[in-house]
């Protein structure tokens, strides 16, 4: 009488498989993180590039219209005035303390309920605040908490291209210079207030010429953040550069 054979999995075999399903989770857990990671950056690149064109999109079309420029200011050198001899009731005659009243007038959310006046500038909005840890502020009302960017201050035509005019607030700003030599060598310093949208692993900066340039921490060294180009804003009677925080201005060394 034939015996019936019994097959099924051994310890051992029950092991291998185990072994293979880890290793195959090893490999590509990092990955997805890699990729998320790096959608988190594009994401963050993306909306201080679309800032960026807002502003500037903006002032080529005031320039057109002999109007001056929406860069935020810390104090206004000179008050412009229509052909009637009044001061404009405009954003270039306003002067700011930190990057939420900049970006409160650049949205233009005191109109924001009212589609027959709302006018932000060059479809600004405030997603663009938003990412990584920072979430878009409800009901369009704008506070520090909601806003992701440090924008610099008293921005002229004639300074160079490679300042940064829009950085990550996870970056203390007054670790930036005004005046740089190029070849300097000084870390960025991070925030005490500020962890998101990087913590202290990164930062995003987008240049005065368009350019954005995102990086980990071991690129926070100032010949990097400058690319080894000198530069001065600082001119005799006019506003210094600063940077605008959230909630305060940074005086950059």
């Amino acid at each position: 009488m034939g015996t019936e054979s019994k097959q099924g999995f051994s310890l051992a075999g029950l092991l291998v498989v185990m072994g293979v399903v880890f290793l195959f989770i090893a490999v590509i857990i990092p990955a997805c993180c890699n990729a998320v990671a790096n959608a988190g950056l594009n994401v963050v690149s993306a909306r201080g590039k679309d800032i960026y064109v807002s502003i500037v999109s903006a002032n080529v079309e005031r320039e057109l219209a002999g109007v001056g420029s929406v860069w935020s200011k810390t104090q206004i050198d000179e008050v412009q005035c229509g052909d009637d001899g009044k001061p404009f009731d405009d954003i270039v005659n306003m002067a700011f303390s930190n990057a939420v009243d900049y970006f409160k007038v650049l949205y233009d959310e005191e109109n924001a309920k009212d589609p027959d006046k709302w006018a932000p500038y060059y479809g600004f909005d405030y997603s663009k605040l938003a990412g990584r840890g920072v979430r878009t502020a409800p009901s369009g009302r704008l506070k520090a908490d909601y806003c992701m960017w440090c924008i610099a201050g008293n921005v002229r035509d004639e300074m160079e291209a490679i300042i940064p005019v829009l950085v990550t607030r996870n970056v203390d700003c007054s670790s930036l210079y005004k005046d740089y030599d190029g070849t300097t060598e000084t870390p960025l310093r991070w925030s005490e207030k500020y962890d998101t949208p990087y913590r202290e692993k990164g930062f995003t900066i987008v240049r005065k010429g368009g350019a954005v340039f995102t990086a980990g921490a071991q690129y926070t060294i100032s010949p990097v953040v400058y690319q080894k180009q000198s530069f001065t804003t600082t001119a005799e009677g006019k506003a210094p550069l600063v940077y605008l925080t959230p909630d305060g201005i940074a005086y950059p060394q």
